[in-house]
């Protein structure tokens, strides 16, 4: 009976260490993306435009330079995600900004592109080759 139980406690302890190394592969497997590059803002006629979101929603922010305040701010595009997949592996940012004349050109790290009418704040998708 002695000899029974030292085997139960054995495969006990094996168990726990297959679990254990299991659980920690499972956490180095995990898929985790890189942060984003920042994206330096632009500055024109005494405002700044830079980006903000969390790879689902992304904004361009218009702010006053002199006063910081936050003259307005637009959702550019909004990443749907899918719940059965690696949620961060799914995040799309803006990765660049480009000022041409009343026009901000946005361009994301799926190299889609947008521009932001700065005087009606309306975005619209166009084709990347007028854009950065």
């Amino acid at each position: 009976m002695k000899r029974v139980l030292q085997l139960g406690a054995r495969a006990g302890s094996c168990f726990l260490l297959l679990c254990g190394v299991i659980a920690l592969l499972g956490a180095v497997a995990a898929a985790k993306r890189i942060p984003p590059r920042p994206v330096p803002p632009i500055t024109s006629n005494g405002v700044r435009y830079s980006v903000d979101g969390d790879g689902r929603d992304e904004y361009v922010v218009a702010q006053d330079v002199s006063s910081e305040k936050v003259l307005w701010k637009v959702r550019v595009f909004r990443n749907r995600i899918d719940p059965f997949k690696e949620e961060d592996v799914q995040w799309v940012f803006i990765n660049e900004l480009k000022l041409n004349d009343k026009t901000l050109l946005v361009r994301d790290e799926k190299a889609r592109c947008y521009a932001v009418d700065l005087a009606r704040h309306a975005v619209k998708k166009q084709a990347c080759g007028n854009a950065p």
